[in-house]
């Protein structure tokens, strides 16, 4: 365990162990399902749900960028609205 923590201290090219791959792809892996989950619980229709679920699936990294940005503009825009932007009241 020592000379794992000195080659990645060091940067050496010998950092690439399987243990490091392996828990790159569980932390991978763990956020895919929880990008899929999220998808899943949205209040949206079943074509939106499973065009989210291909994207997140189909373009790995960039899939669950997308829709983490799409959460958060959502959640931006929805707590502007309580806040009375958006509205179309006259003054």
């Amino acid at each position: 365990m020592s000379t794992v923590l000195i080659r990645l201290l060091t940067l050496e090219a010998k950092n690439v162990i399987p243990e490091i791959l392996w828990a790159i792809l569980g932390i991978y892996v763990c956020a895919v399902l929880v990008t899929l989950a999220s998808v899943w619980v949205t209040n949206k229709s079943v074509v939106s749900r499973f065009f989210w679920i291909f994207v997140v699936v189909g373009m790995p990294f960039l899939g669950i960028l997308a829709h983490c940005l799409h959460c958060v503009t959502l959640a931006d825009i929805s707590s502007l609205k309580q806040f009375g932007f958006f509205s179309r009241k006259a003054a």
